[in-house]
């Protein structure tokens, strides 16, 4: 025979099934939204005509290019649909007007201009003051010397952070720079090209 805990369990799961059984419709049973009653209709392919591709021809079978196609067939070659041959006639005098004499033109000179070239930038130089391991003391000098009215400016490379001083056309013209903020600052710098990074 079953024991109590299996009974008990079939017990339960048959109420649940019956609770189902009468819940459930009256849950699925509500009214079909609007939205759901909207019917496609999908219209009929496009017809497009059969278009048929002529097979390639060789050159040999082409007409020749070289024909003079500035060559115009007389009147009597043109078949005109609605026209009388008096009309055609009447067009052929018309077109036997002496030709315009021909005007030659004087070749133009053309002046070949001389191109811009970029002016030669010489070796910029500027002053290297101080390298940091962090970024917070590299600005702090900066606008330490911004504030002095430098040009100061600072660059990352291999997580350091240069301060530098310039740039200047004329290396002397550095030179003078590092010496006056050696003597405000106490910062001995060093003199290098200037590279932009």
């Amino acid at each position: 025979m079953l024991d109590k805990k299996m009974t008990h369990r079939l017990i339960g799961a048959s109420i649940l099934i019956v609770a189902a059984a009468i819940i459930l419709p009256q849950i699925l049973d509500g009214e079909r939204p609007p939205e759901l009653d909207v019917q496609v209709v999908v219209s009929k392919p496009p017809v497009f005509p059969e278009v048929k591709i002529a097979p390639a021809q060789s050159l040999d079978k082409l007409p020749d290019a070289t024909e003079d196609s500035s060559v115009e067939p007389s009147a009597e070659e043109i078949q005109l649909t609605g026209k009388s041959a008096q009309d055609i006639s009447l067009v052929a005098e018309a077109d036997k007007e002496p030709p315009a004499p021909v005007v030659q033109a004087k070749p133009k000179v053309v002046v070949k201009q001389k191109e811009a070239k970029p002016p030669v930038v010489s070796a910029r130089w500027t002053v290297q003051i101080a390298t940091f391991a962090q970024e917070a003391n590299a600005k702090r000098l900066v606008s330490k010397l911004k504030k002095a009215n430098y040009p100061a400016y600072s660059i990352t490379t291999n997580a350091l952070f240069k301060v530098y001083v310039g740039p200047e056309l004329d290396r002397t013209t550095s030179e003078k720079v590092q010496a006056d903020i050696h003597k405000k600052f106490s910062l001995k710098g060093i003199v290098v090209k200037f590279s932009e990074n």
